[in-house]
């Protein structure tokens, strides 16, 4: 009885703009939908040289393979840059302004917003390129087939994710990644028909990090969107309004009735 009271709100109660409001917050997905469009082509650069590289070796060409072990290490510079990078931060905040337009700047941060995240997923984070800059060595040396790659990936970056979405409190939208992410995986280690043929073998390690990853931004950016109109109309109607005329009269009133005695 005491939790279905909680959970219901009546007209006006301030609290609905509040829950909205929070929710509105952390479903703001154009920011990730804009570091998303940079990400895909630096990780699309280092997946067509690690598949050059494997071609190479495979082949004898010693110097394609050297050219694309080398522009390998610089398309995965390239975005551990854009990832610690001020600059890119600043570009990014300046995009997702401009796309959002006159709906201006929010910001949601739990209920802490002073905690930042803790040095170790910061570390997980860096560790990330790492692991999968092995996996392409590990291609193209001959180590393990490209068609593990996915299943690879998913080992790292599925528990990476879902600690990204518990710490910094984002939206349903967001647990969608990983899990979407993780049961890809399984479904291939599986064999179940997901695979893309050989001659698009690239795709099965590019396709499922990325369109994962544009489902769930778009979900929450849709989320946002019927939050936002509900966060309208709440505010717009049902906040009730009180007479401070009536109000001021009625102290008055009260204030001067002593005065007689």
């Amino acid at each position: 009885m005491t939790t279905s009271a909680k959970n219901q709100y009546q007209a006006g109660d301030p609290r609905q703009i509040v829950r909205w409001a929070r929710r509105y917050a952390q479903s703001r997905t154009i920011s990730f939908l804009v570091q998303w469009v940079f990400i895909v082509v630096m990780v699309m650069g280092i997946g067509l040289a690690a598949s050059l590289t494997q071609a190479a070796h495979q082949e004898g060409k010693t110097a394609t393979f050297a050219l694309s072990v080398i522009f390998m290490f610089l398309a995965a510079l390239a975005l551990v840059w854009f990832s610690v990078s001020r600059w890119s931060g600043e570009l990014v905040f300046s995009i997702t302004n401009w796309l959002y337009g006159r709906e201006g700047y929010v910001s949601y941060s739990g209920n802490d917003p002073d905690k930042s995240l803790p040095l170790w997923l910061t570390g997980l984070g860096g560790g990330l390129l790492a692991y999968h800059l092995l996996g392409a060595l590990l291609i193209s040396f001959n180590y393990m087939h490209i068609k593990y790659m996915q299943p690879w990936s998913a080992a790292y970056m599925t528990p990476y994710l879902i600690l990204m979405v518990v710490y910094q409190r984002l939206g349903f939208w967001a647990w969608l990644w990983p899990v979407l992410y993780g049961l890809h995986a399984v479904a291939l280690m599986l064999g179940l028909p997901v695979r893309f043929g050989r001659e698009l073998e690239l795709f099965n390690i590019i396709a499922p990090i990325f369109a994962y990853g544009l489902i769930a931004i778009l979900v929450g950016h849709a989320y946002s969107r019927y939050a936002l109109r509900k966060l309208k109309s709440l505010t717009q109607s049902s906040i009730p309004e009180y007479d401070d005329e009536a109000s001021d009269a009625g102290e008055e009133k009260d204030g001067g009735s002593p005065a007689n005695g």
